[in-house]
């Protein structure tokens, strides 16, 4: 029963009891009619004082019970290890617990208000004003994402927060928010994130140095050939120039192989039009080597779509996941290795698909696989960041989705089980 309920229920009942009993009293006692009239006016006189007592009672009580509930509410709120911030619709600052405090460095007065919030960190000013704008007409809990917080001595912190409406207080509207610091994480998967890169940068000079290893001998047989009939006398115009149309040749290619390496790792700055093709072609100029030295087979077909995204990101998660292909195979000791790529349209999402014959994962563990540092593989083989860093790349920074599940087919007239990795990007 609500507390206005109760109020009026026993503001009617102590109503009833005073005008009945106290009517048939006076009728009982068979008054003159101005002795009636004095004694109905002090009994109205008197109901209306006690009954105000009354009232003033009764709520106050009331009124106690809400503080009393507001005051637990907010000691609660000080217990709470994660910082929260209770905000009205004009950016004052109503209740901050300890755990902003002592986390920021900062007083309650010295960022008892939104304003001093974007003072103090300038470069999120434009993100907390319309992040705080946008949330004043919600009514349900809603993820605000990640802010840089800057605290007192100068450090740089991450809270990812969310908020919810919390009432109204003085007609104003209240909003709570709940931050969790994320720093650590983040940080760890920024590690995880160079480390991943380092990986695919020893694929990149590994190639680097195969493709290197013939020209360079080439050089080096054209150079030592030129000096020998040099020396010996023999050298004829024909013979030293054909050498040096040699060696030229060699390090243009040399060079070009460079041009073609550098740019595939360098940090994607903005999102840019780009075509799968392009991507796959690069990518199997990174493990072409490897992938002919283990017999693996591409098989990719594909539509001309283009995609605005980062394709520096999608080469990495590529060669992740071909990489974990190819360790499968030699795991599972596959004789016939076929790796399929497909990738086509499908609303406004490009679709990629990546499927091998390499055996599956187990039931047991391929709702693990995209977990940091989980690994199959021995570790001086594997360290279980390269599945880990593909969901990274493509749910947080390519704003996609990725999937995987084991998947039976047929292949050339042969039954064949695998991984199949799907990877879903906007068009735009």
């Amino acid at each position: 029963m609500s507390n206005a309920l109760k109020i009026c229920l026993v503001y009617f009942t102590f109503s009833f009891l005073w005008i009945y009993f106290s009517d048939n009293l006076l009728l009982y006692l068979n008054l003159s009619n101005e002795t009636l009239t004095f004694i109905q006016t002090i009994k109205g006189l008197a109901f209306i004082v006690i009954t105000t007592l009354l009232l003033y009672i009764l709520i106050k009580s009331t009124f106690l019970k809400i503080e009393k509930i507001v005051d637990e509410k907010e000691k609660i709120i000080n217990t709470i290890a994660s910082p929260i911030i209770i905000f009205n619709e004009d950016g004052e600052i109503i209740k901050l617990n300890k755990a902003v405090c002592e986390i920021t460095g900062y007083s309650f007065k010295e960022i008892d208000h939104i304003k001093k919030w974007t003072k103090i960190d300038q470069d999120n000013k434009n993100s907390i004003v319309s992040t705080l704008s946008s949330l004043y007409n919600i009514n349900e809990t809603v993820d605000n994402g990640e802010f840089n917080i800057k605290t007192k001595d100068g450090k740089n912190l991450i809270w990812h927060f969310k908020s919810a409406p919390y009432g109204i207080r003085e007609n104003k509207r209240v909003i709570i928010s709940n931050a969790l610091d994320v720093t650590q994480v983040r940080s760890k998967e920024k590690l995880l994130m160079q480390q991943s890169k380092m990986a695919a940068m020893g694929e990149v000079l590994e190639n680097i140095a195969h493709q290197w290893r013939q020209p360079l001998s080439t050089i080096s047989s054209a150079s030592t050939g030129i000096k020998l009939q040099h020396e010996l006398g023999v050298l004829k115009d024909e013979m030293f120039f054909e050498s040096l149309d040699i060696i030229n040749n060699s390090s243009q290619f040399l060079s070009k192989t460079i041009d073609d390496f550098r740019s595939f790792f360098k940090p994607d700055q903005e999102k840019q039009y780009f075509n799968f093709d392009d991507v796959f072609e690069k990518v199997k100029m990174i493990i072409n080597n490897k992938f002919k030295n283990e017999e693996i087979e591409l098989i990719k077909t594909s539509d001309e779509t283009e995609v605005l995204n980062y394709s520096n990101a999608l080469i990495q998660v590529l060669i992740n996941i071909f990489n974990n292909s190819k360790d499968a195979f030699i795991e599972n000791n596959i004789d016939k290795r076929v790796i399929f790529i497909d990738a086509y349209k499908e609303k406004d999402n490009l679709i990629i698909k990546i499927k091998d014959n390499a055996g599956g994962i187990s039931k047991d563990i391929i709702d693990k696989v995209f977990e940091p540092y989980f690994t199959t593989k021995h570790k001086t083989h594997g360290t279980g960041i390269g599945l880990y860093m593909c969901e990274e790349i493509v749910t947080k920074h390519m704003q996609g989705k990725i999937e995987v599940q084991n998947e039976e087919f047929t292949f050339e007239g042969t039954k064949y089980k695998g991984t199949l990795f799907t990877i879903e990007l906007a068009l735009l």
